[in-house]
């Protein structure tokens, strides 16, 4: 949310239509705090560089809206647990429960997620990884799936991807109406993700444990394992996220570069094998961007080396895809709001080079 001071959440709480049930949970006196009137101005104003706490509460005052923030934080946590959010409802749980079966394309990938394309050593499925690449010969004696697995191990890598020229950050280049710019580097500025964090640099939160700082290098270009779950989950009325379509356009990974889980696979698939010192646009004739050309990895160093020369045919990609649409939820139980959605869907071109006709060239990036 970009604001100063976690004294703005509370403000902000106290003022929301839901502050009944706030107090219902945490207690009648939790806004119980004397804001300055100038709060809501300073909550509006960016807040680079000053001081972490620029809203003026009293020490008392200070220590209940921290106890709001804290609670703030569990009550989303909460949430976020709860089946609103995370059911388990996909046809996979429905296959760990011996309740439905997987199609063959469905289980070849499945095979192919805890084995050959190493999937599962961060997006853990609670079972072995085998035969793994390292070895081709072992087996799996790992006991059954969890049956509730969540398909992350919580931990951060760097995949290597190429910046996105389409991330408008890169050209928030000059001041807003607060004086504020985002981006003073403009495309030179890089995102070296837990490294930025670790060493308090450009964008970051201040780094709350110096010992930690040594630690940066190491960690540059690292971004959090996101859960593969829900990662194809689509409305109805677009229902995949793959050319030809009807199609619901998403963007993969940290920064949105790919655009389908076609490419995604590919990208783990042959990262090593079609890597260019180019960026992006600017592949070689005769090469197809995404296809037979990746461009240069924005963080070069630090790279996950477990990926990117799987050895995976082109079918055993798309039989991984066919797993990842697996892990859906609502299929046991659909969501209430599931047709919500009122926009468009896209059509035509193919998963492979999804999204290449909007590349934007180096001269337009300047």
């Amino acid at each position: 949310m970009g604001l100063p001071d976690t004294a703005c959440i509370t403000f902000r709480l106290s003022q929301a239509v839901y502050r009944p049930l706030f107090e219902e949970v945490w207690g009648a006196g939790s806004f119980a705090i004397s804001f300055p009137s100038n709060t809501e101005a300073i909550c509006s104003t960016p807040n680079v560089g000053g001081s972490a706490t620029p809203v003026s509460l009293s020490p008392a005052d200070r220590t209940r809206s921290n106890n709001d923030y804290d609670h703030w934080a569990q009550s989303i946590s909460a949430y976020e647990h709860s089946l609103s959010v995370s059911p388990f409802t996909s046809k996979f749980d429905a296959f760990l429960k011996g309740t439905t079966t997987l199609t063959s394309d469905e289980m070849a990938g499945y095979n192919l997620f805890r084995g050959k394309a190493n999937c599962n050593s961060c997006h853990l499925d609670g079972r072995s990884t085998a035969p793994a690449p390292t070895a081709p010969n072992s087996v799996d004696t790992g006991v059954a799936a969890d049956t509730t697995p969540v398909f992350t191990c919580f931990g951060s890598a760097n995949l290597g991807l190429p910046k996105n020229p389409r991330d408008s950050f890169y050209y928030e280049t000059t001041p807003d109406f607060f004086g504020f710019t985002p981006n003073p580097a403009g495309f030179a500025y890089t995102d070296l993700g837990l490294g930025t964090f670790l060493r308090s640099g450009f964008g970051s939160a201040p780094n709350p444990n110096a010992a930690w700082r040594q630690f940066a290098g190491v960690s540059d270009g690292k971004m959090q394992t996101s859960t593969a779950r829900d990662v194809a989950m689509v409305p109805p009325k677009c229902p995949t996220t793959e050319a030809p379509g009807p199609y619901f356009q998403k963007e993969f990974f940290h920064n949105g570069y790919i655009k389908s889980l076609k490419q995604l696979v590919h990208f783990y698939n042959t990262r090593d094998v079609y890597r260019m010192q180019v960026e992006s646009a600017q592949c070689p004739p005769g090469t197809i961007e995404k296809v037979t050309c990746w461009p240069a990895a924005e963080v070069p160093q630090n790279q996950d080396m477990t990926v990117g020369n799987l050895h995976l045919t082109g079918m055993e990609e798309d039989q991984i895809v066919k797993f990842l649409q697996t892990l859906t939820d609502g299929f046991t139980t659909p969501y209430p709001d599931i047709n919500t959605y009122t926009g468009a869907c896209m059509t035509g071109g193919d998963a492979s080079t999804q999204g290449n006709s909007t590349l934007i060239p180096s001269s337009r990036r300047r």
